[in-house]
């Protein structure tokens, strides 16, 4: 099954619940929101909480008002990672590669390039004040997380080796897991249909290497009027 079908059955759960809330409210006019946000964030490690890999994540949302409190968010946020390179030194999978040169290399470098940390998932942002006054949010959200890259090697013929080793030189675009995300801000109007945020998210806290913690600010602009 693809990483968009399984996406697909998440979001509808997500849906379910921020609808049951928006029934305790007055009915409101449907208003589309769209907008973008900067983060500071890091990826985790064993802690589950920051590694050093830290910068700056980029995101855009597209989200729809059910009501003047619950906004349902679809939201993409990208972080860039650096570089990275580690040494596998020789063991008997060098062996299996058919080049006798390659085959004694007493080790290969290889290199993670263009790396970055790929969050997508659909969120559920209750705003106790609404969208036209400051006050508090909190929000829970689900999705994927992906980590994708491409891989290089050094010395030449390292790309018979890396076979051997179950990896294969280029690009990556590495699987998507499962993400849930809590979120905790605040929100204030901007203007009468501009609102800017501000908090936290949290990505599978916990969760050692898949974990993302983001302080973000973000701004949107709604489509329509309450």
């Amino acid at each position: 099954m693809s990483d968009s079908s399984s996406l697909a059955r998440r979001l509808p759960i997500l849906l379910t619940l921020v609808a049951l809330g928006a029934l305790a409210r007055p009915a409101a006019a449907q208003v589309f929101e769209i907008g973008a946000g900067v983060s500071r964030a890091c990826t985790g490690d064993s802690s589950g909480f920051c590694s050093d890999e830290t910068g700056a994540m980029w995101a855009l949302h597209g989200g729809l008002w059910v009501s003047r409190r619950w906004l349902i968010n679809l939201r993409v946020a990208t972080l860039p990672l650096p570089d990275a390179t580690h040494s596998t030194p020789r063991d008997e999978r060098f062996d299996r590669v058919t080049d006798p040169a390659v085959r004694v290399l007493p080790r290969i470098d290889i290199t993670s390039r263009h790396r970055s940390r790929q969050l997508i998932g659909g969120e559920g942002l209750y705003h106790f004040a609404g969208p036209r006054r400051f006050g508090a949010v909190l929000g829970v959200g689900i999705g994927e997380v992906r980590n994708p890259m491409t891989l290089s090697c050094e010395p030449d013929g390292c790309e018979e080796v890396m076979r051997a080793l179950g990896d294969r030189p280029g690009r990556l675009g590495s699987r998507g897991v499962g993400n849930l995300t809590f979120i905790a801000g605040v929100s204030a109007p901007a203007g009468s249909r501009v609102r800017i945020s501000g908090g936290v998210r949290f990505h599978n806290f916990a969760g050692e290497g898949l974990s993302t913690t983001e302080a973000y600010a973000a701004t949107g602009f709604r489509l329509g009027s309450f």
